[in-house]
Order: structure tokens, then C-alpha cells, then sequence
């Protein structure tokens, strides 16, 4: 309880203290005050509106479907589309941050993107369908500048948490854009517009919001507690050779993606990196320092696939998988009807095979209605995965972070083997909610692992572990078109097992001794050459 007292006080704190880097120790939840606050609330918004308008056609499928004749295939690849691009996107994006700073990168691809989105009722075909969420894909980018943005202004211990409200608060858009875009859909239509005519007005709101938003956030928010990202202050060391002791200079922030300046010579810092001891790490010796990072990246990347990658999937696949699965008893489609041969009365309802739709006991809005709630546990889920891990981390160091991360993967795995086998709507809703938080709460302790993979390059790690959920969401949809028409449900079957199976990896990680922290360097009086020696682990 007391625990938990402390946390509230971190979200809403009275003052804001900073510590010597300039990065807030606190939450003012409820403040917009800059630097810190106003940019907390401008990187999980515009993630917010970025899902929203990335998944807004996704509710509007099935009248698209209808409009267009499209087959359940041709749905199926514009889900892969969606998610393809992001991955290039997202493995840009980090070096971006790096350079130009979050704000006008998040900025550059909310405008980016709204483009695609507006010009969505132009499409003709299947094709331009795919072409299109393939544009529409580059918002799912704006994850990286969400989680580059709260790193440059919170402090260690309290990132973790940053990072994943922020991060959850964003993939909220994912639940609400199955709110939102069939509201404006049937109030299109209540203006006395017709279907078809409907959906293409609707995705234009969205659009526009981004827009504005992707404006005002160059002119009224920062990049870093020092303001503009040219600002930056940068860490420096200074290290006292005659006197075989070590002096850190305080005076800068270890910014996301920084470059040490240490004060000596080409030599010597080539002999410096030839000569580095190995990471500390869990598990195992690390013989080399890059090999580490690689191994460790490699598997967050991996894992990330099977938690935000599943979200990502399920997001593009839910409200149809309802429509799909849950169908009328009398009900079967075909195109001639089935007769009962012993009094020649009906028995069953056909229906067209392109509007199979009309034998399910659901709609496009009741669908899109229990979908929202799987986006909506973002408001909490996520969030609570990062706390989990930051309170585990306060007792168990970094082994505590690796037990939340392991045991959320392991009950997400279990909740969509579950999901898989039920029948009624109103137990799919119920273990979709279970399996959703599970979800969001795994991405939160994946998020709190990412600032010890490399203290040196934060935003290429984060950005290739978000590539690394869009690649997962590509396989997971490649393989749902492989079971869209014959078994839905083996496919929820199938990421179960898999997650539950990928879960294990957790316990092959390797880290660098400290993250933002700066590494040691011990003089050997004896010998002309330096050492590095990386301290204990203490984050």
C-alpha cells in the first residue's frame, strides 16, 4: 500500500523536481506546464490521434467490403499493408529523433500521414485499398518520437513509467477509432448522406485533427528540458590521470543517443574500446560489449513482435473475426438454398457468398463496439505494466524487470490459447479483455527494458524494437490470411502457443551495466593505456 502511495505522489506530485540532467523526477498529471508536462501530454496524444486515423478505416470495412465486392482476402492483404510500412518507417525514425529531435519528427509524420488518410474515399479497388492503408501505415511510426520524447524528459527511475503511459495512452487510439469512426459514420449518414457516400466523409476528421495537431506542436511544446534540441546539453567525463581518480562532470543531460566527449586522444580511445571488460548481465560473461547489444535487441525485437505485434494484428482482424465466428444456427451462405426433403420447408437462411456478413449475430457497430474495448485497456494496461516493473525493479534490481516482462508474457500467451476456444460472445468479450490488458501491460515491461540495451544509442534500440512489433504484426496477419477462411480461431491458438513458447527468451538477455549512466574509466598507473571497467548494476 505504501508502494502504491508513492507511485499516485510520482503521477500528480505538487512540484516538479528535477534531478542534476534537468529531467523531471515527478508527474503533474493534471498540469501542461512546460518543458516536461506539456511535452508528456503532446507525445501520448499525437500517438493517440496517429492510431486513431491509422486503424480508422479498419471499423468501416464492412460496408467498404460491400461498396468495393471485396473478398475476405483482399481484407486480409490491406491488414498486411498496414503494418508493412511501418516497419521501414520505424527503423528510420530513431536516427531521425536522434538528429532533428521528437517534436518535429512526430510533427513530420502526423502531417505525413493525414495525406493518405483523407484521399481514402478515392479507392476503386482492392488494390488501391492496399495501396493505401500501405501509406496510411507511416503514422504507426510516431510510437518511436512518443517514447524518444518522454526519455528526453523523465529520469531514470521514473521513465519506465513515463514511457508507458505515454505509450498506452497513445494505443488507446486503437480502441477508440472503433468508437469514433462508426459514430461519424452514422451521423454521415443521419445528414442524409447514403453508405457509400458515409465512410468516405468520415475518414477525413481524423485527417484534418492530425493536421492541426502535427502545427501546433512545433510552436508550443519542447524537444528537451533545455528546449529546442540543438540546446541539448551533452554529458562530458573528465578523468584525472595523475591522480588515478575519476571526475564527472554534472553539467549535462545523457541524452538520448549522445556521443561522450571524453578529453583524450584518437589513440586512446581506440585502446579504450579494445580493451572494455564485458557487460554485467544476467545469465551469463558477455565477451563483447556490441555481441551483447545485438543478442539483446535481437530478442526484445522478437518478443515486442509477440506483444505489440499481436495488438497491432488483432486490431487489423477483431471486428471481422466477431462477424466471421459468431454466426446464426439456421444461417449458412451459399447461393442455393437447402430444402428439408419431407415437407419441403426452408431450413436453412443462404445468403451471397460477398455478404457472408448477414449470417453473423453481429453488425459492423456492435463488432466494432466490443473491438473498442480491447484498444480500451490501453487507458490502464500499459501503464500498469511499467509499474509493475519499476516496483519489481525496486526490490530485485534488474532481475525484477525481467520477472514482470516474463510473467506477463507468459499470461498473455495463456489468455489467447483461451480466447480460442470460446463460443459465446459474452465469454469472448470477458477473456478478449483479460488477453488485451495482458497484451499492453507486456509492452509496458518491454518499454522498461529499453534504456539498458545501450546507453549510448536509445533511440535506434527503441526504434528497431518498435520495427520489431510491426514485423510481428506483418507475420501474424500474413498468417491470418492463411486461416481466415478455414479456421479463425486456430489462428488466436497459434500466437498463444507461440508467445508462451517465446516467453523463455527472456532469460537470454544480456545488458549493459548501467543505463543513462556514464561508464567508468579506471587509469592503471602502471601502463599507458586505459581500461573500462563498467560499474554494478544499480537502475
Amino acid at each position: 500500500m505504501s508502494q502504491c502511495i508513492k507511485i499516485l505522489k510520482k503521477i500528480h506530485a505538487k512540484e516538479i523536481h528535477v534531478d542534476e540532467f534537468g529531467k523531471a523526477k515527478q508527474f503533474a498529471l493534471f498540469s501542461i506546464a512546460r518543458p516536461h508536462m506539456r511535452s508528456f501530454h503532446s507525445s501520448w496524444f499525437c500517438f493517440f490521434m496517429a492510431f486513431t486515423s491509422w486503424f480508422g478505416i479498419q471499423p468501416l470495412l464492412p460496408t467498404i467490403r460491400k461498396e468495393l465486392h471485396l473478398s475476405k482476402l483482399d481484407l486480409a492483404n490491406s491488414g498486411i499493408a498496414s503494418v508493412a510500412a511501418t516497419i521501414a518507417v520505424r527503423v528510420i525514425i530513431g536516427p531521425l529523433c536522434d538528429r532533428f529531435g521528437p517534436r518535429r519528427t512526430m510533427a513530420g509524420l502526423l502531417m505525413t500521414g493525414a495525406v493518405p488518410m483523407a484521399l481514402s474515399g478515392l479507392i476503386k479497388d482492392g488494390t488501391d485499398l492496399i495501396v493505401l492503408r500501405l501509406f496510411i501505415g507511416v503514422l504507426g511510426g510516431t510510437f518511436v518520437p512518443c517514447q524518444f520524447w518522454t526519455s528526453a524528459m523523465f529520469s531514470p527511475k521514473i521513465v519506465g513509467t513515463a514511457n508507458a503511459i505515454v505509450g498506452g495512452w497513445g494505443n488507446l487510439g486503437g480502441g477508440f477509432t472503433f468508437l469514433l469512426m462508426p459514430g461519424l459514420f452514422q451521423l454521415m449518414k443521419a445528414l442524409g448522406t447514403d453508405a457509400f457516400l458515409a465512410w468516405k466523409l468520415a475518414v477525413v476528421v481524423p485527417a484534418v485533427i492530425c493536421v492541426i495537431l502535427g502545427f501546433s506542436i512545433i510552436f508550443t511544446t519542447d524537444d528537451c528540458p533545455q528546449g529546442h534540441w540543438s540546446n541539448r546539453k551533452l554529458p562530458e567525463i573528465r578523468i584525472n590521470i595523475s591522480k588515478n581518480e575519476i571526475v564527472q562532470n554534472e553539467k549535462g543531460v545523457p541524452n538520448l543517443g549522445f556521443q561522450p566527449d571524453l578529453p583524450y586522444n584518437e589513440k586512446q580511445n581506440k585502446d579504450l574500446s579494445e580493451n572494455k571488460a564485458g557487460d554485467s548481465e544476467i545469465g551469463g560473461k558477455c565477451t563483447s560489449d556490441g555481441c551483447c547489444t545485438v543478442v539483446t535487441v535481437v530478442i526484445l525485437m522478437m518478443q515486442y513482435g509477440m506483444c505489440f505485434g499481436v495488438e497491432i494484428a488483432v486490431n487489423t482482424v477483431m471486428n471481422l473475426y466477431l462477424l466471421y465466428r459468431f454466426k446464426k444456427a439456421d444461417c449458412e451462405q451459399g447461393n442455393v438454398p437447402f430444402f428439408n426433403s419431407s415437407n419441403m420447408t426452408t431450413t436453412m437462411h443462404m445468403v451471397p457468398e460477398e455478404n457472408d456478413n448477414a449470417c453473423s449475430i453481429l453488425n459492423q457497430d456492435t463488432a466494432s463496439l466490443i473491438t473498442s474495448l480491447f484498444g480500451l485497456m490501453n487507458l490502464f494496461a500499459r501503464a500498469l505494466g511499467g509499474v509493475y516493473s519499476d516496483v519489481l525493479r525496486k526490490h530485485l534490481s534488474l532481475a525484477g524487470r525481467l520477472i514482470a516482462h516474463f510473467t506477463c508474457l507468459v499470461c498473455e500467451g495463456i489468455m489467447l490459447i483461451v480466447f480460442s476456444q470460446i463460443n459465446s460472445v459474452p465469454s469472448a468479450i470477458g477473456v478478449m479483455v483479460l488477453f488485451s490488458t495482458c497484451v499492453q501491460m507486456t509492452e509496458g515491461t518491454t518499454y522498461a527494458i529499453v534504456p539498458y540495451v545501450s546507453t549510448k544509442r536509445i533511440g535506434i534500440v527503441a526504434g528497431l524494437v518498435g520495427a520489431g512489433g510491426n514485423a510481428g504484426a506483418l507475420i501474424w496477419n500474413t498468417i491470418w490470411r492463411q486461416y481466415v477462411e478455414t479456421d479463425p480461431s486456430g489462428w488466436f491458438w497459434l500466437l498463444g502457443i507461440i508467445v508462451s513458447c517465446g516467453s523463455t527468451l527472456t532469460f537470454s538477455y544480456k545488458y549493459q551495466a548501467k543505463a543513462y549512466g556514464m561508464r567508468v574509466y579506471v587509469v592503471n598507473p602502471t601502463k599507458t593505456s586505459m581500461k573500462c571497467k563498467n560499474t554494478s548494476f544499480t537502475n
